[in-house]
């Protein structure tokens, strides 16, 4: 099998059409997207490659599902938080505490929030004490692209990647390549953007800016007592850049910087002042060495996530405070043996602080890992594994074994199967008073079966995926009067099906998604919280003349919230209007939740209602 290559269809007189093909199927497969359109036009080739095992690769020597979402579909979907990005995959969950300046949590096949890895540029990010990443923090203006990767990758990634990987890429630019945007909407949201890039030699650095604020809603509507609304305001700044020093060498820099502060209700609804303020950061130096057949990648990070929180009436003193400092030094390797046999192989140190009064305050994780693809004909074999020990934790070592079998040009199945990890958090070893010291690592197994199909002008997938966890961490009564200490006490299994289509005809675009997952506590037979059994979405993307038409329904049915109760099911329908005025202008409208849904996905908490925003866009590529 070659390089996979996709032709991108233009208009010469206006700047190439926003795609939104890229979504559907990066699968295991050969897939190859398709035109945007029917109509003459000049054609252009593209490589698509993504980062399933570290280094990039062409979507036919993956062989796991793995989803991406690129730039300009990002601007056309026009979305307030990298959840909105996220909830148009198939498989992915989002769970929100209100609106975008929210706590919100993302679910990958039913599997906990908590069981999904998620890098910056490479860059772990996230609490240590929760184990949770803040989606609400992060701003989809400075994203280049997203790639999901579907189903355990512990042994390419390390510890939490049990239901998948989510990889964020930020901008690049080069020098006389610039934009900037600015944007008006409901509930008093404004945002102004900026981004330019900068030549020094043969190398580039690119600089972008976002700040946005919303006075908000009030997202809570459990008690009469906070009827206030709940606003935010977040600022980010990134840089991006590399510069060759010889044929062989490159040295490799990014860094992002994001601050922001959100008003929010708690569950208690005491009628205090909630508000949070947050000051996160990362960066990164590297050098990578290529030649024909070899390249070696070294990077230097470094990673803080810090969380203020403030209640009651004295807003001037924070009542807790919360911060993770990630050391991250991460050595990878790739070895082209033959045309069909590449290897992989690398070591990750990372050390973990953070503040507080607990017994352990920092630890060290070392992974070292090797992968070997063996293409023979129309069999292509992958076996992945590694060793990770985590410091005063038990050590796991993780495998991963998948092949893929290409019937013909339209037909590929492939079979995957793969055990995870995540080691557990400071909270639950160490919170005073409470924690549990001698707890072992959560682990997974799972199985993944997935059939591709393509044709000129459709492309699908249906996969067939098991998640078996085992040793889930599970705060309980220890039977001495209120006291509670998490225990590795319970199992889960997430199964289902998740079908993907990717249809074009004339300048028309349908992709259609659909997941079926039974999420059961394998001890009680009992749903898992926050799940629901079905899920589906249909993007409809029209190109006419100066304009563009995204429509984007997504239907979730009711979720499960404990003691019997159901979240009831919604349907969401968002419109996407963009008006290009001529290759470097665009206008465009946009309406969420068009058909003003009652939507809850956490208890007691509101999604926004119908809301309307304009956007005014200028680029120069």
């Amino acid at each position: 099998m070659g390089t996979l290559t996709y032709k991108k269809s233009y208009k010469k007189s206006y700047k190439a059409p926003i795609k939104l093909s890229k979504i559907a199927v990066l699968v295991s497969s050969v897939l190859t997207l398709l035109p945007a359109s029917m109509a003459t036009a000049a054609e252009v080739e593209e490589t698509i490659t993504v980062t399933g095992s570290r280094f990039d690769r062409s979507a036919e020597q993956q062989l796991m599902v793995i989803n991406t979402i690129e730039r300009e579909e990002i601007e056309r979907l026009n979305p307030k938080s990298v959840a909105d990005v996220l909830e148009i995959l198939p498989g992915v969950s989002v769970s929100r505490n209100g609106g975008p300046g929210q706590n919100t949590s993302i679910s990958i096949r039913g599997s906990n929030s908590n069981h999904v890895l998620v890098l910056i540029d490479g860059v772990k990010i996230g609490s240590a004490t929760l184990g949770a990443v803040s989606f609400n923090t992060l701003s989809p203006e400075n994203i280049e692209r997203v790639e999901v990767l579907k189903g355990p990758r512990a042994s390419i990634w390390g510890s939490d990647a049990i239901g998948g990987v989510i990889q964020i890429f930020t901008r690049q630019l080069k020098e006389g390549e610039w934009f900037a945007s600015t944007e008006y909407g409901s509930n008093d949201y404004i945002r102004g953007t900026l981004g330019f890039g900068v030549n020094h030699g043969e190398g580039s650095t690119s600089f972008s800016v976002n700040h946005e604020q919303s006075d908000g809603y009030d997202v809570y509507n459990g008690s009469d007592v906070e009827n206030d609304d709940d606003g935010y305001q977040r600022s980010s700044f990134s840089l991006k850049g590399s510069q060759p020093i010889n044929q062989y060498w490159q040295a490799l820099w990014n860094a992002q910087y994001d601050k922001g502060t959100y008003q929010y209700d708690d569950t208690f609804a005491s009628g205090s002042a909630d508000e949070s303020d947050y000051e996160n950061y990362l960066w990164n130096l590297g050098a990578k060495y290529r030649n024909e057949s070899f390249i070696s990648k070294l990077t230097l990070s470094q990673s803080r996530d810090y969380n203020e929180n403030f209640r009651g009436d004295n807003t001037n003193v924070p009542t807790n405070i919360y911060e993770t400092t990630r050391d991250q030094i991460n050595w990878s390797n790739q070895y082209t043996v033959t045309n069909g046999l590449i290897l992989n192989g690398g070591i990750d140190w990372s050390r973990e602080e953070i503040s507080g009064d607990y017994e352990q305050n920092q630890r060290d994780i070392i992974g070292v890992y090797g992968l070997l693809q063996q293409q023979w004909n129309k069999l292509l074999i992958e076996v992945a594994v590694r060793y990770d020990d985590v410091e005063n934790i038990d050590s796991e070592l993780s495998y991963n074994t998948s092949l893929a079998y290409q019937f013909n040009a339209q037909w590929r199945l492939s079979a995957t199967t793969g055990t995870s990890f995540k080691a557990p958090t400071f909270n639950d070893l160490y919170w005073p008073n409470s924690g549990n010291p001698d707890l072992l690592s959560e682990t997974a197994k799972n199985y993944d079966l997935t059939l591709n199909y393509q044709v000129d002008n459709l492309v699908a997938y249906v996969s067939l995926f098991q998640n078996q966890v085992d040793n889930l961490i599970t705060w309980a009564s220890t039977g001495e009067m209120e006291v509670r200490k998490p225990v590795n006490i319970n199992k889960a299994e997430m199964s289902g099906a998740e079908l993907s289509a990717n249809y074009q005809l004339f300048n028309l675009e349908h992709q259609l998604s659909y997941t079926y997952l039974k999420a059961e506590d394998t001890q009680t037979d009992e749903q898992l919280i926050g799940r629901s059994k079905h899920d589906f979405s249909y993007l409809l993307s029209y190109e006419w003349q100066q304009f563009d038409l995204l429509a984007n329904y997504h239907y979730q049915g009711e979720r499960y919230a404990g003691y019997g109760d159901f979240f009831d099911s919604y349907q969401q329908l968002d419109l996407s209007v963009g008006y290009h005025i001529d290759n470097r202008w665009t206008l465009r409208l946009k309406a969420n939740n068009l058909l003003d849904e009652t939507i809850i996905s956490a208890k007691n908490y509101l999604s926004p209602s119908r809301e309307l925003f304009f956007s005014v866009n200028y680029q120069a590529f």
